[in-house]
């Protein structure tokens, strides 16, 4: 590129905003493929370089983004909660009544499905994180804290009821979902057996 062209198309400017660009896209991967990797292994289970090269990128890059493992598994279960809470927060942004039932029957119809169950790693990060928490940093500790608080706040407020109904049903869904993905390589019909009669019980009760 002649100089000034270099310099039309905004110089060194352009190329420091390129390098900002490009830096906050390679986080963003990095949080992403973290994410996947924890849901499918626990936090203890991945290493560094695995999660990079799940991200595309070098090893060596890991900590122009996070100043350590620990920091990076913290702001996964944070990301994680947000993305449960935001999926919450759709329902009940729906009109009261029989309008917003219908997309909390539809939600909780999603999260006790057959694809929920085989995902490769839980998209709920109570289920994906709950085993391994207590074993965590205590900054995880808190993030995990402060995220099932969140989620049973926007919960209730989806279910139109209180916090201790939306503590019930968090315990039917988490519970449910567990345990058919932990015997779902062994026998697939008692997995979904298990699915099938919480998501019938808990839809009945959601019925105008």
């Amino acid at each position: 590129m002649c100089q000034a062209a270099f310099f039309a198309r905004g110089g060194f400017g352009n190329c420091m905003r390129l390098s900002k660009e490009q830096t906050a896209e390679n986080r963003t991967r990095v949080l992403d493929a973290a994410l996947g990797l924890f849901a499918e292994r626990g936090f203890s289970g991945v290493a560094v370089s695995e999660l990079m090269a799940e991200a595309g990128l070098t090893h060596g890059g890991f900590y122009n983004h996070f100043e350590s493992k620990a920091a990076l598994e913290a702001e996964a279960c944070g990301l994680a909660f947000e993305r449960a809470v935001g999926a919450l927060r759709k329902v009940a942004a729906r009109p009261a009544g029989v309008e917003r039932r219908a997309a909390m029957k539809l939600y909780v119809e999603r999260y006790l499905s057959e694809k929920a169950r085989d995902a490769r790693g839980p998209s709920c990060p109570m289920v994906a994180f709950s085993a391994d928490v207590s074993r965590e940093s205590a900054e995880i500790q808190k993030r995990y804290a402060l995220g099932v608080a969140a989620y049973l706040d926007e919960l209730a407020r989806a279910m139109e009821a209180g916090r201790p109904q939306a503590m019930a049903l968090t315990a039917e869904l988490v519970g449910a979902l567990t345990l058919a993905r932990s015997v779902a390589q062994t026998d697939k019909a008692l997995s979904k057996a298990v699915l099938d009669a919480a998501r019938e019980r808990i839809v009945w009760r959601l019925a105008p």
